[in-house]
């Protein structure tokens, strides 16, 4: 009966998150035309790319991401450690938050309504552009989460260093151009993030295929292989 009550208060928060990004966005734009360089609908579509593909990585990772403070406080890694599977993956696949299948779902809808309604024409390599750019933005997250949940091997109660990541995610709502009026070493932070969702927005919208999408998978291979190589350090220094 708790996980019942658990599952549905989650698919409500996540009902709730969704509508309100759209919402947000739809208010920050209400009496202007664009902003750094993008229509108001290109903000919407943006932020319903955001809803949708948070969806997937709160669906996939977000969870592990959360009790790896735990399994390493309490030492219980040490038993995924001596299984004879890849210990990065059972830490990061452990469980997944199926909740989020309607955050996803409901961002699909809104995506199609609103492409629908503002007749908004998308073609086929679009719309592969959009959802392989998608997994590498996802790609991207986990790389950036892994490498910095790794330091949790050092400091396994510094479990406000989820929270930060959660805060930072919420930059990828905004546009790219947008991180250039950051004039300080916080851009470094969060130009990754905004580069995993405008990305693929842009392919599908405006089938923008340039420096930007090759500037993305060349993040994506960079930043996997980092997280890789410094989760696989922390782990010759987990006691």
């Amino acid at each position: 009966m708790v996980y019942r009550a658990s599952f549905f208060s989650n698919v409500i928060a996540a009902i709730g998150w969704g509508i309100f990004q759209i919402i947000w966005i739809g208010l920050l734009t209400l009496k202007t035309t664009s902003a750094f360089g993008w229509s108001k609908d290109e903000l919407i579509l943006l932020a319903i790319t955001y809803t949708t593909n948070i969806g997937v990585f709160h669906l996939l990772f977000s969870r592990n991401f959360d009790r790896l403070s735990q399994i390493i406080d309490k030492g219980e890694l040490d038993f995924l450690l001596l299984k004879p599977v890849d210990a990065q993956f059972l830490v990061t696949n452990y469980s997944h938050n199926y909740s989020a299948l309607v955050r996803i779902a409901m961002g699909i809808a809104f995506l199609l309504f609103f492409l629908t309604t503002k007749s908004i024409a998308v073609s086929v390599l679009g719309v592969v552009g959009y959802i392989l750019l998608s997994i590498f933005g996802l790609v991207v997250i986990y790389s950036i989460w892994l490498i910095y949940c790794s330091l949790l091997v050092w400091f396994p109660r510094l479990t406000n260093i989820v929270e930060f990541l959660y805060t930072i995610n919420g930059m990828a709502r905004y546009p790219v151009e947008m991180m250039s009026e950051f004039k300080n070493i916080t851009v470094l932070f969060i130009i990754p993030f905004a580069f995993t969702m405008a990305t693929p927005t842009k392919a599908l919208i405006r089938n923008a295929f340039d420096g930007e999408v090759g500037g993305l998978i060349l993040l994506t291979v960079f930043l996997f292989f980092l997280s890789r190589t410094v989760w696989k350090y922390s782990l010759t220094h987990y006691i």
